[in-house]
């Protein structure tokens, strides 16, 4: 009878053992099914936040097209009216050469007064563009602040030069410059900015 009542008490023990191993791993599961549950609502907010910040892109993306094709097109009427006006286009700007002459000064007043300055030629690309017009004229080169820095009418240095030979030579009595033997690459001039001369403009498009 002792012996029963023992192995009874130790197969209790056993299934209580059982059971609480049960309710633990049911635990497990239903904290694990929970951390899931708030992992997927957490995607699924996520996805949507995305989604609206897509939409919000491609509205944005839609008014930018919009906006960029009106500037195009108002950008190529400008260049059509220029062009009629008797500007020419080239690279990212329009120019335009003077049928009467002025001094440097006045010239540059002219350039200014319609949106544009006197030609400033940073390439040779741009030297034989100016060139091409076969014309002694101004270009936007002055040492009028100080005797032998040239610069250009924007304020920047000149780096890349095409005097002709033994320019510039007018000390202080020449301090404007300008294109006059066009027909060689070498054809900037120094001269007394005084003198009337035709002028070319550069007004920038971009």
């Amino acid at each position: 009878m002792e012996v029963r009542s023992r192995n009874f008490t130790e197969e209790r023990s056993e299934l209580e053992k059982t059971l609480n191993d049960l309710v633990s791993k049911q635990n497990s599961l239903t904290e694990e099914r929970d951390n899931l549950t708030r992992k997927n609502s957490d995607t699924e907010a996520r996805l949507t936040a995305i989604s609206l910040e897509r939409d919000e892109l491609r509205k944005s993306f839609n008014i930018t097209d919009s906006q960029l094709r009106s500037v195009t097109e108002e950008r190529d009427r400008l260049k059509v009216k220029i062009v009629q006006l008797g500007w020419r286009i080239f690279g990212g700007s329009a120019y335009y050469i003077s049928s009467t002459e002025k001094t440097w000064q006045e010239s540059r007043t002219y350039c200014q007064s319609v949106g544009a300055d006197l030609m400033i030629i940073n390439s040779k690309e741009e030297q034989d563009f100016a060139n091409s017009f076969q014309t002694y004229m101004w270009i936007g080169l002055t040492d009028s602040e100080t005797e032998g820095r040239w610069k250009w009418v924007d304020g920047s240095p000149l780096t890349t030069s095409y005097w002709r030979d033994g320019e510039p030579n007018g000390k202080t009595v020449e301090n404007c410059g300008d294109i006059k033997t066009f027909t060689a690459e070498k054809s900037w001039n120094d001269e007394n900015c005084s003198h009337s001369h035709k002028w070319i403009c550069e007004m920038k498009l971009s």
